[in-house]
């Protein structure tokens, strides 16, 4: 979290330029994921000698130099970086970007009379836990089996459910009903006594 806010004020104050820049670099913003492909892109105006992409604030370094007569990579991105279209208009491309390669990169050009840097790109790498697990064979049949159980658990229970709920309901409504049978039975036996003729007590 503390790299990030580093990089977001570093960022900040490289996003700063003024209408005399002749370096333009873009995206602006990667958010990419562990074993991910990323591309910058350093489109440069006037007469270049050369050219680095350099990382500046977590690790401090020279990622590559290109010009017309040579090509030169740092030993952490061999064979993982590769450059295409021609030297003022060139896109850097890293493959299987890794979480310390998270930093603000810059194009740096080689001018003639000086030097000028770009607006920067920064990257940001993250974890890529869930599809690590599910790209290996055995996570991806354990899935599969839990899967298949949970479907197989649920087909089985859904009728039980069902049969539980009706008889649940059935039982709730008799409990209902009991109460006014009883009162009417009590009543029409009350009723039936009543209407009965009393003993002759004169007999």
């Amino acid at each position: 979290m503390f790299q990030l806010v580093i990089l977001s004020v570093f960022f900040l104050i490289l996003s700063r330029t003024t209408a005399k820049d002749e370096v333009k670099q873009f995206p602006p913003l990667i958010m990419a994921q562990e074993g991910d492909t990323i591309n910058m892109t350093c489109l440069v105006s006037g007469k270049l000698r050369g050219l680095y992409l350099r990382r500046l604030t977590v690790m401090e370094m020279n990622v590559i130099y290109s010009s017309e007569n040579e090509f030169i990579t740092a030993l952490n991105y061999k064979n993982r970086t590769s450059t295409s279209g021609f030297l003022n208009n060139l896109m850097i491309t890293i493959i299987n970007v890794q979480l310390n390669d998270t930093d603000v990169y810059i194009c740096q050009a080689i001018m003639i009379h000086e030097n000028l840097q770009g607006t920067g790109t920064m990257v940001v790498v993250t974890e890529k836990k869930w599809k690590q697990e599910v790209g290996n064979p055995k996570n991806l049949q354990v899935w599969v089996g839990l899967i298949v159980i949970f479907f197989t658990i649920g087909l089985a229970l859904g009728p039980l459910y069902m049969m539980m709920k009706k008889l649940r309901k059935k039982f709730h409504l008799r409990r209902i009903q009991n109460p006014s049978s009883s009162i009417y039975e009590d009543m029409s036996h009350t009723l039936r006594r009543n209407t009965m003729c009393p003993d002759n007590q004169y007999e």
